[in-house]
This record gives structure tokens, C-alpha cells and sequence, in this order.
């Protein structure tokens, strides 16, 4: 009976914590019963996803705004025309708000590692008729293979070398990203890949200095786990070129692994070459904090006006 009594523990505990009580407890009987598949819901900009039982659906589908300042960051960066390559795609939202913003003419690559959860993601491209890349596969260093949680908060599934006592597992190929994008350029480059990030920069030498903008995962939680560490992470991306942001309240932040931050945290990377055009296309600013950092005058005179 512990098991059980601990399930029923954490349910009335994330019940307590939801807004909408009601439309949670709605969205857990449509997932349990299946009903949610035959549900699909539209976003303001203009694509649809269906519901399907899995706890990112389900958050969507009960909150339009869950985990928007994701997709409002990559809706505003990208422009027609361009590339955009989503690394943990999930079931797809922000390669559908990409499709959506660099039209016909642009390319949307979706990478998906769990089997499950790329079904899904593959459905929502069908729904919407659009031409995005999609591959299931892992992403690392090497060619391979690796073992892969498959708990029911999809959300929470992660690369690992031995499953947490009790939760189920599955075994999924695993491949450099170089080996997908080859010399194709790349402008915007999402990753979540729940700590295994400075992993896959590591076969992704080429993919990166082709990229023009990083939105990338920092946990340092998530990065320990995978026998890494946040002051690596922001190494390797420094030695590539890039000065690293957080995005907060619609400002960036000089980032560094001596300021502490919350741990569920997204890094932005551009190389200053770009940090303008960035500013530009989102309307961000430069925080105040920028001043005591060398920065280029240009981008001094920006956050100043």
C-alpha cells in the first residue's frame, strides 16, 4: 500500500497547487479514459495540437500561456526563411509556433528521443499539414545507444546509465547532432535535453559554429545528474564564441555560474555580432547589470535609448 498511498499523497498535493482545480481534475479524467484523443485546441498564433495522454498535452490544454515565454521567444526571434532545430521536442509546441513563423520558405528540424512522445509529436505536424524534419533519436556525443526513463510526466523522462529504482526504462538510439544538421545553418537552436547538454555539444561542433542563436536548458540540478556541472556548461559555449543571457521580465541578463539563479532556468547564447540583431527582432533590452560588462558601444548605446 505505500506506493498507492504516496501516488494519492502527490495527486491531492498537485491538486492543492492548481489554479483551476476543476480543469485539472477534467484533463486527468479525459487522459485516464482516452477521450482526450479525440480533442484538439487551438493557439493564437494559429496552429492546433491535440490532446493526447501526456502530462505536456495536458498542461496546454488546460493553459494556453503554460511555458509561453518559450514559444514567445522563439516567435519573436525567427524570422521567414529561416532554420530553426528543436533538440527535445516533446509533442511539438515549439516547432509548430516555428513552422508558423518561418513559413514554407524556412525549415523547422523537430528531434524527439522518446518513441512515445515523438508519435505525438508527428501527429501535431500531420494536424497542421506542415513540412517539419522529424527524427526519434536521442542526441549525444556518439553514435549509440542509450537507456531512456519512460515516466508518465513525460516531461521529467531523461538519458541515463541506470534508471531510478522502480521506474520503467526503454533503450533508444542515440546520435551527434552533427550528423543530422551537417552544414546546413542553423538560427535559432533550442535545446532541453534535462542535463545531457554539454553531452551533446560535444558532437555538435560543427552545428554550433554554423548557429547564430542558442536557447538552451540551465539546470544545475538536471546537469549534476548527468556527472556535469553549469560552470561546464557555460565554458564550452564561451569557447565557442558565445556570450550567455538569461531572459528576465522582457530583459537579458549577463548569465554566469557565479550569479546564482533559479534552477529551472534558460540560457540564451549569441555571439556580439548578433546580440543587436537580436535585441532588434524581439524588442528586448539589455539589463542595467550589462554596464558593469564589456560591451560593444552599439549595444550600450541600444540599451540606453
Amino acid at each position: 500500500m505505500k506506493n498507492p498511498l504516496r501516488r494519492l499523497n502527490q495527486m491531492l498535493t498537485r491538486i492543492r497547487q492548481e489554479p483551476d482545480k476543476i480543469r485539472f481534475l477534467l484533463s486527468r479524467a479525459l487522459w485516464v479514459t482516452g477521450l482526450c484523443r479525440f480533442i484538439t485546441f487551438g493557439f493564437p498564433a494559429g496552429y492546433r495540437m491535440r490532446f493526447y495522454p501526456s502530462s505536456m498535452s495536458a498542461g496546454l490544454w488546460r493553459n494556453r500561456n503554460f511555458r509561453t515565454e518559450d514559444a514567445d521567444f522563439v516567435a519573436a526571434y525567427l524570422q521567414p526563411g529561416e532554420t530553426f532545430v528543436d533538440v527535445g521536442a516533446n509533442v511539438g509546441q515549439l516547432s509548430l509556433a516555428a513552422a508558423m513563423r518561418v513559413t514554407g520558405s524556412g525549415r523547422v528540424i523537430a528531434i524527439e528521443a522518446h518513441p512515445r512522445i515523438c508519435k505525438y509529436l508527428l501527429g501535431n505536424v500531420r494536424l497542421n499539414g506542415f513540412a517539419i524534419e522529424v527524427h526519434n533519436t536521442a542526441i549525444g556525443s556518439t553514435d549509440g545507444e542509450i537507456v531512456f526513463t519512460d515516466f508518465r510526466s513525460d516531461d521529467m523522462n531523461f538519458a541515463c546509465a541506470n534508471p531510478p529504482p522502480g521506474s520503467a526504462a526503454l533503450r533508444v538510439p542515440v546520435r551527434p547532432l552533427d550528423s543530422i544538421i551537417g552544414n546546413r545553418t542553423v538560427d535559432l537552436l533550442k535545446v532541453d535535453v534535462e542535463g545531457f547538454e554539454v553531452d551533446l555539444l560535444k558532437g555538435a561542433v560543427k552545428t554550433i559554429s554554423n548557429c547564430r542563436c542558442l536557447y538552451i536548458e540551465d539546470s544545475e540540478l538536471n546537469l549534476r545528474r548527468a556527472g556535469t556541472s553549469r560552470a561546464e556548461l557555460y565554458c564550452r559555449l564561451i569557447d565557442h564564441g558565445f556570450e550567455l543571457f538569461h531572459l528576465r521580465a522582457g530583459q537579458l541578463e549577463r548569465a554566469s555560474p557565479d550569479i546564482p539563479g533559479p534552477d529551472d532556468d534558460n540560457l540564451i547564447a549569441v555571439r556580439q555580432p548578433a546580440l543587436l540583431d537580436l535585441l532588434a527582432r524581439t524588442g528586448l533590452r539589455l539589463a542595467q547589470s550589462t554596464a558593469r560588462w564589456p560591451v560593444d558601444s552599439r549595444l550600450r548605446s541600444e540599451r540606453l535609448a
